[in-house]
């Protein structure tokens, strides 16, 4: 069992060492498909993020639940807002202790209605 133990350990070590998380290409910041979220403003230590609370199509996987937009018009910026919109992974970095899944620019930006319960 031990030896089982060991080999796994160094099978997993030598994977591990052969990829570079850092890396990222250019298709994996875009994100393909239109997804729906609401605004949320000065949360925690967020001054905005969206939650994101679904695609607009039933293909489309949703990665992330929260995105801080860095490029958000200022007309789209207003608490409950619900907006339809695109967006690409950004590699700025968020606000200090701002905890959102990830960072990201929006484009297409709509307001939408929300269906009420």
């Amino acid at each position: 069992m031990k030896t089982i133990l060991t080999f796994t350990f160094f099978m997993l070590l030598s994977i591990s060492c052969q990829t570079n998380p850092c890396t990222m290409t250019a298709s994996e910041f875009s994100n393909v498909g239109t997804f729906k979220g609401t605004v949320h403003m000065h949360e925690g230590n967020c001054p905005m993020y969206i939650e994101i609370t679904g695609s607009m199509s039933k293909s489309t996987l949703m990665e992330y639940k929260t995105i801080y937009p860095v490029n958000l018009a200022k007309k789209f910026q207003k608490k409950g807002l619900h907006l339809q919109f695109n967006y690409t992974v950004s590699r700025a970095m968020s606000p200090e202790g701002c905890q959102v899944d990830a960072v990201a620019s929006v484009s297409d930006v709509q307001v939408i209605r929300s269906k009420k319960n």
